[in-house]
């Protein structure tokens, strides 16, 4: 929120000076460097721009670094600015209840902290450390040591990047998004990838907002970002910020993060191509952890060549991250962007993953509509398409042949009927490579939707994480608790608790029953104490071998899906229900010698609201692409409870509105150069993104 409050600068000692074109789309910034003066004027421009736009203006001497973040830093004062309503208060200066969205906002509230001296820290005002210069002083090191050598530091340098608040900073704050009252709000160093950003000449200019803790659109420190198509729509949950700031053009690349559908939900709803990489590729060290399994880097930027010039710096073993030990042999022999260079579709097969493409209602309809005409796309680029049609299925062989093998207990579990009452391991051969005795809706939706139990995974890494931070007050999450301000809400369906109840998850299981004899409700609050994570291994085991069957019986170098099928939703307001199909167990226990009883739902058919988690789940590399925008969207329209939370009713619509679709790519393990040929193929031919509207005046006219 105090970035909101930044003041616009102008600075008169500039030696270049601005030609400002205004169109639909662009805005044209002419930089008239130091020449002689028969040389003809250069046109730099900003939005929009590539590294590589930013390097031959840099070796054509046309563009410094400091040139550029100044430029970057006005954007973001015009900007960046709070986007929804809602009570302040007075004695933080927090939006601590509920909000209400706003259209046309004109703001997005997508940068947390800006690296500017005396504002990047709220434990050090002072802030006059040298070892810890500012955005604006390394970009002047950077122009200093090109005019000394006539060369680049490396392959990003000079690029402004927004780092999500969830990756420490050594020179930043870094909370995660919280409130949280850390004696030292900097860590003590820099997580791994910004890092090995910062030795590829990067200039690190903010900490993106976030979805506090990893999770929702909001925080507490930061409020509530905005998505640059329409203000009143989510920017793609946590690490909306990352993907509405560079959506926008406040930085040129962002860093975000991906437990879930965290760094693609972004991409698709920016019209941003988001790049994450295989499980193993890429360093977590350093990343304030949301879990111990899932969690990756997600790189956005606005084209595959930069998404993939991002990739190489990053990727590589790292000691502090054990599980980047298997990278080493599996990297190639040239940078990552070079495979999207004259990349082309010819002699590559792609396999179509019906599965994830289902129109469980017409709120799925249009994104699958784009999605079709992106596969019929892929086709006419040269690529040879493997579709089992409308309503196939792709893994229906794969999961009847292996999964009894991989996780019977499951297969088990989504099949009570057909379990009950019959041996165990005499029906799992039974119905193994039968395909018609599997349970009708059992399908890839459900094996990659499924979360399976994962007690104390959380609160294992996350105390880790503190301990090894060191602050003096902030040691585990019960201090996180103790010295944080929080903001709250009622429920919302389908979006996430506010922080506070979801870190008093981490420490209690909370169980809630009626008693039999006279139906009075019992909430059993059971201490977490054990640790388990094994139901995931387990889970990305049964997905990693169901893929690489499934590619290498079919000869596919790709897999190709919507990313999501539900646009970005409402800010502040349920979303489509993930549950398509439902079965309620009942669930009884004898507590002090009462018996009581408790219901839970068992899902058999799912739908990915945000984004499937085919990826994330499994670990797969995979690459998010635009591929067009809808023509119409639905929304659930909002029924209060008796304690004002928000339940969906009905669906709303249809509403005339183009809003970000994309297309994930997604491939074997370490399958990335393949992956960046395909996409780069893909854009190339298409070339879908178009920038926001409401954000492409020039930033002199916005700030009028």
């Amino acid at each position: 929120m105090a970035v909101s409050c930044l003041r616009r600068r102008r600075d008169a000692a500039r030696i270049f000076t601005f030609a400002v074109t205004i169109s639909a789309a662009t805005i044209a910034v002419g930089l008239l460097m130091a020449a002689p003066a028969s040389a003809q004027r250069s046109v730099f421009r900003l939005e929009e721009a590539t590294i590589a736009d930013v390097h031959r203006a840099i070796m054509a001497r046309q563009l410094t670094a400091s040139q550029l973040v100044s430029e970057y830093l006005k954007r973001i004062a015009a900007y960046n600015g709070t986007c929804v309503k809602g009570a302040v208060d007075p004695a933080t200066g927090f939006q601590l209840g509920d909000i209400e969205p706003v259209e046309n906002a004109g703001q997005l509230n997508a940068l947390m902290t800006i690296n500017q001296r005396g504002k990047r820290s709220k434990t050090d005002s002072a802030d006059s450390d040298p070892a810890m210069p500012d955005a604006l002083e390394v970009a002047r090191q950077l122009d200093a040591e090109f005019a000394r050598t006539g060369r680049l530091k490396g392959p990003l340098h000079g690029i402004p990047f927004a780092i999500k608040d969830q990756f420490d900073t050594f020179d930043m704050r870094t909370t995660s998004g919280a409130a949280a009252s850390y004696a030292n709000d900097r860590p003590p160093r820099d997580a791994e990838v910004v890092a090995r950003l910062r030795q590829a000449g990067a200039i690190i200019l903010a900490k993106a907002n976030m979805g506090e803790y990893a999770s929702g659109d909001r925080s507490t420190f930061g409020g509530t970002t905005c998505n640059p198509y329409d203000t009143s729509r989510s920017a793609g949950r946590s690490s909306g910020g990352s993907g509405a700031a560079v959506a926008a053009n406040l930085v040129m690349c962002a860093l975000g993060e991906e437990t879930g559908p965290s760094a693609r939900n972004p991409a698709a709803n920016n019209s941003l191509v988001g790049i994450v990489a295989t499980h193993s590729l890429v360093s977590r060290a350093g990343l304030v952890p949301a879990s111990l399994t899932r969690d990756r880097a997600g790189i956005l930027c606005r084209t595959v060549r930069d998404s993939a010039t991002v990739l190489s710096a990053l990727a590589g073993y790292d000691p502090r991250d054990a599980a980047t030990a298997a990278s080493i042999g599996q990297t190639p022999n040239r940078p990552y962007q070079a495979f999207a260079e004259n990349a082309s579709l010819r002699g590559v097969r792609i396999g179509v993953v019906r599965e994830l493409m289902q129109p469980f209602s017409k709120a799925d309809e249009d994104s699958i509509r784009v999605a079709d005409q992106a596969i019929a796309d892929l086709a006419k680029a040269g690529a040879t398409i493997v579709d089992p049609g409308p309503n196939g299925a792709l893994f229906k062989d794969a999961i009847a042949e292996l999964l009894a093998g991989l996780d019977a207990p499951f297969l088990a579990g989504s099949s009570k009927e057909g379990f009950a009452g019959a041996p165990f391991v005499g029906t799992s051969i039974d119905i193994t490579g039968e395909a018609a005795r599997m349970p009708p809706e059992l399908s890839l939706r459900i094996l990659a939707e499924r979360e399976p139990s994962n007690a104390g995974e959380v609160l294992y890494v996350l105390d880790r994480y503190l301990r090894e931070r060191g602050d003096k007050t902030i040691k585990s999450v019960k201090d996180l608790i103790d010295h944080s301000t929080f903001y709250g809400h009622a429920a919302i369906a389908g979006v996430t608790e506010p922080p506070k109840s979801r870190l008093e998850g981490l420490l209690t299981r909370t169980e809630r029953f009626t008693k039999k004899s006279d139906g009075s409700p019992y909430a059993r609050r059971t201490p977490i104490a054990n640790l388990d994570g094994n139901g995931w291994h387990v889970a990305r085991t049964t997905l990693q071998v169901l893929v690489n069957k499934v590619m290498a019986d079919h000869k596919l170098d790709a897999l190709v899906y919507p990313t999501k099928t539900i646009p970005a939703p409402l800010l502040a307001s349920p979303v489509e229900p993930a549950n398509i199909k439902v079965v309620k167990d009942k669930i009884t226990a004898t507590i002090d010698g009462e018996d009581y009883e408790r219901t839970v739902d068992r899902a058999l058919d799912v739908r990915g609201p945000l984004t499937w988690r085919l990826s994330p789940n499994g670990g797969f590399p995979t690459i998010a692409v635009p591929a067009g925008y809808t023509k119409e969207v639905y929304d659930r329209a909002v029924m209060r409870g008796t304690d004002g939370g928000k339940q969906a009713g009905d669906l709303v619509g249809p509403k005339p509105l183009a809003l970000p679709v994309s297309i994930d790519f997604l491939g074997r393990p370490f399958s990335e150069p393949m992956l960046i040929r395909i996409a780069a193929a893909y854009e190339r031919a298409t070339r879908h993104r178009k920038p926001p509207a409401a954000f492409t005046q020039a930033t002199q006219a916005a700030a009028r």
